[in-house]
């Protein structure tokens, strides 16, 4: 895992690290899980009990007015547990990526035999 940035608390000192995980996700690691940061290397010690919270994509909150003035927002938040990385929508699942692949390498199997069977039909007059 790797830190992306460090999230600065209200005093101006560090308050979080953003992680991005080995594979691929984004975690929050709060500053009082981290026992110690070696310099030399950049590495993070970290406790035992220590957790690493979801990071969900930034977005937008909408706020709502309530009956007596006070401001609410209306948004989800992630829960605490990570959960695996959702596909992109434009990713084919593997056996359909292998499905394409075979068919691929069969038809181009295919076209050079034809070929092959073409040019000697073309040069002598027969097929083999």
């Amino acid at each position: 895992m790797r830190v992306e940035e460090t999230w600065l608390g209200e005093t101006g000192g560090p308050a979080a690290v953003a992680l991005r995980l080995v594979d691929g996700r984004r975690g929050l690691l709060l500053a009082q899980d981290v026992e110690a940061v070696v310099d030399e290397s950049g590495e993070l010690m970290v406790a035992e009990q220590a957790r690493v919270l979801a990071l969900d994509a930034p977005h937008v909150e909408r706020l709502v007015r309530t009956a007596a003035g006070r401001r609410t927002c209306c948004s989800r938040f992630a829960s605490g547990r990570l959960t695996p990385p959702r596909a992109h929508p434009s990713e084919l699942p593997i056996w359909k990526a292998a499905a394409i692949l075979l068919c691929a390498l069969a038809l181009l199997v295919a076209f050079e035999i034809t070929l092959a069977f073409l040019v000697a039909y073309l040069v002598t007059g027969r097929a083999y």
